[in-house]
């Protein structure tokens, strides 16, 4: 069913730094700002970016925290937004730190639980510009990442722009679960633009 997949995230898991307390000033390029924000099971999650946003880390616990997990997505040339921030609270919780990629998107996953957070090595790609945070299957303790993808031979001159899409879902973990069948394109996927799937929807790949 799919031929040449975009690289998607694999199980190694790099841990997260623990620094001294940073304030608000705490990238790698100054001046720092804090870009977004989400509250996770009550613990705030907060995006700090440089001035041109193009590096940035993740600050957990708030201000005093000495907890904070820089961003590798930026390490693909990915430019930070105030939409680059997405998180959903299970047993495992998850934040998606994601943005514009070689016309798709790309995005870095990190892991938390019992106030230990930590972060994908490898960076989940869709090259037809949809990845998120999803419950999907109900089987699993954290969230699914769903990454849209065209069903094309991406080496040719043609692109793949007008060809059919179909979704991958991976484990938070990096290992991929399941894919759904093939649509026309992204917007016909079910629930678009908040795409929108279940167990039954999911087929092997």
């Amino acid at each position: 069913m799919v031929s040449e997949q975009p690289t998607a995230a694999q199980p190694t898991v790099a841990r997260s730094s623990q620094p001294a307390p940073v304030g608000v000033r705490g990238c790698r390029i100054e001046p720092c700002a804090v870009l977004a924000s989400a509250a996770v099971a009550g613990t705030s999650v907060e995006l700090l970016a440089d001035a041109g946003a193009r590096s940035g880390r993740l600050r957990i616990g708030g201000p005093s925290s000495g907890t904070v997990i820089e961003t590798t997505v930026t390490d693909l040339g990915v430019t930070l937004t105030r939409s680059s921030l997405t998180c959903l609270a299970r047993a495992l919780s998850a934040c998606l730190v994601l943005g514009e990629y070689q016309g798709g998107t790309a995005g870095q996953v990190v892991v938390g639980r019992s106030g230990h957070w930590s972060s994908l090595a490898k960076p989940f790609v869709s090259d037809a510009g949809y990845l998120a945070l999803a419950e999907v299957t109900g089987r699993l303790s954290g969230p699914e990442v769903v990454a849209v993808q065209h069903e094309c031979d991406r080496t040719a001159d043609s692109g793949c722009a007008d060809a059919p899409v179909f979704a991958q879902v991976f484990a938070t973990t990096g290992v991929e679960v399941q894919c759904t069948r093939r649509y026309p394109s992204l917007e016909a996927m079910p629930g678009y633009p908040s795409v929108t799937l279940a167990d039954p929807d999911l087929s092997p790949c």
